[in-house]
């Protein structure tokens, strides 16, 4: 009788921790895919080119918040995607490059906000703030953001455990590389990175979705 009464316990336990373990996995492919598709809208949005003509653009100022938005959905949900997605096997460098990653599309909302809105403001204003700590907060997080998404990307082609999640980290590490290199080429600076930026938002609403899949699904592919 005891027997029967533990293993019952037990089972309902394990059933309750499934639950809330498949509510919080959903819970954080919402946030990033969603978060992703608004990353990717926003700098489809913007201008080719990053300079004081582009102010004028009808889409500037929502360019800026449709990817600051985005950005900061898929900071929130990236960490939890990663510890209970059940798409990549775990390892430290994974983990830790999606915990920058994260922290720099957070920090992507402030800079979006400054362009938005300080920016276009005339007197200098942007050369001011540019000239003192905010250039160096903002070459910092790019840096940071360019880094562990490369970081991230190679994770998932290492421990990712489907073909797709692989392919999804070989589309983030590539569009680094894309965004590092190529806007040194004559040309707008955003006819390499705004599809850069599209690529990596693709990557990251894949792995989103592939979470989203039922654990005997993900099993059976």
């Amino acid at each position: 009788m005891n027997d029967t009464l533990t293993t019952a316990t037990g089972t309902s336990e394990h059933a309750r921790i499934e639950t809330n373990t498949l509510g919080t996995r959903r819970l954080a492919a919402y946030l990033v895919g969603i978060g992703a598709v608004l990353f990717a809208a926003g700098n489809v949005m913007h201008p080719l080119r990053h300079d004081t003509a582009a102010y004028a653009s009808p889409t500037w100022e929502a360019a800026h918040l449709t990817f600051a938005l985005g950005g900061m959905l898929v900071a929130a949900g990236l960490p939890m995607l990663v510890a209970v997605g059940g798409f990549v096997r775990p390892h430290w460098m994974v983990t830790a490059s999606a915990l920058v990653t994260a922290v720099a599309f957070a920090g992507f909302g402030p800079g979006a906000w400054f362009e938005a809105f300080i920016a276009p403001m005339p007197g200098g204003v942007r050369e001011q703030v540019e000239a003192g700590p905010g250039q160096a907060v903002n070459a910092v997080l790019g840096f940071a953001w360019l880094l562990a998404t490369l970081v991230y990307g190679i994770g998932l082609i290492w421990r990712g455990d489907r073909r797709g999640v692989r392919a999804a980290g070989g589309a983030l590490a590539a569009a680094v590389v894309v965004m590092v290199v190529f806007p040194g080429l004559p040309g707008a600076e955003g006819l390499w990175i705004i599809p850069a930026t599209v690529v990596v938002s693709l990557a990251h609403l894949a792995t989103a979705l592939t979470a989203m899949r039922p654990p005997a699904a993900a099993r059976a592919a």
